[in-house]
């Protein structure tokens, strides 16, 4: 789609941590073509900046670009939609997954055509979802994968830790010394046709709700998955012993997880949660916790440039 309603001047947020601190090659590139757009150029400086500078950009009706990786983007979506208002997301990917942006909306690696993206690209409506009043881009999901993002962000500044190889690595461990703590859950999931289906207290790996077909810097977790269509593709994992866990890994990377008997696919407009005990969640890499959840697909709530 496009649109002839005009917006104010562009709002350009760089997240300096991205990339584990090597940005000069983005800053020089988007600095430079802000100062040409006659754009705002601004760098945070702590976690929850960028979303505060989002909201603030879209209730004056200006665009947003986001230049940072899979958390930066999550605050800026939590912004752009905590605000009321409707503007463009703009997205260059610095980050360690870039899921969103280079899985999802396909979007240029290059930092110079994803600026050019994110200023002049066709503007799309792209859904989001909103999870216990946080919003989300790309994807949430409970268990060993929420296990794995927790890990991943405190090995995230070792040396040669980024990208697939953080989170594979991080997955590796998380399988061999924390999988005793696969949760047993409980949920209820709302189709497009209006049919339910309920799992009452079953133990399982993970439940992945996504937009996109991928998370984890590239782990194709719903291969099928449209991130225009109005519902989450959901996998789930039930629990299997450790040994087939290990070798339904790089499977699961991969996609070609469909049809295997632990794993189950469903398409939902909403889905509800419950575990006895607190879990991990994370919502497009970001962290929290919690014994409920609600989730619910919010259809073409971004507008997105690619």
């Amino acid at each position: 789609m496009d649109t002839l309603q005009s917006f104010g001047n562009t709002l350009v947020i760089l997240n300096p941590t991205a990339n584990r601190g090597k940005m000069d090659k983005y800053r020089a590139i988007v600095q430079d073509r802000a100062e040409r757009e006659h754009a705002r150029y601004v760098e945070t400086t702590k976690q929850g900046e960028a979303k505060e500078l989002a909201m603030i950009a879209a209730k004056e009706g200006r665009p947003v670009i986001i230049v940072g990786g899979d958390g930066s983007v999550h605050e800026a979506v939590n912004g752009i939609l905590g605000s009321g208002s409707r503007v463009p997301l703009g997205i260059v990917g610095a980050g360690s997954g870039n899921d969103f942006a280079w899985n999802t909306l396909k979007l240029p690696r290059d930092p110079a055509d994803a600026i050019e993206k994110s200023f002049n690209g066709q503007l799309i409506e792209v859904d989001a979802g909103v999870a216990n009043g946080r919003y989300f881009a790309n994807s949430f999901s409970v268990g060993l994968d929420a296990d794995i993002a927790v890990a991943a962000d405190r090995m995230k500044n070792i040396p040669f830790m980024s990208g697939a190889r953080l989170y594979y690595a991080t997955t590796i461990k998380q399988l061999l010394l924390g999988y005793h703590n696969c949760p047993w859950l409980s949920f209820q999931l709302d189709g497009r046709d209006g049919s339910t289906s309920k799992i009452q207290s079953k133990r399982f790996v993970l439940i992945a709700v996504t937009n996109g077909p991928t998370y984890g810097a590239g782990f194709r977790i719903n291969p099928k998955a449209d991130h225009a269509d109005g519902l989450f593709d959901v996998c789930t994992i039930a629990y299997t012993p450790l040994l087939r866990a290990l070798k339904l890994l790089p499977i699961v990377k991969k996609g070609e997880h469909i049809g295997l008997p632990e794993v189950t696919f469903y398409l939902a407009k909403s889905i509800s949660i419950e575990s006895q005990l607190s879990v991990n969640v994370q919502m497009d890499g970001e962290t929290t916790n919690s014994n409920s959840y609600s989730v619910e697909n919010l259809p073409a709530a971004l507008l997105v440039r690619v």
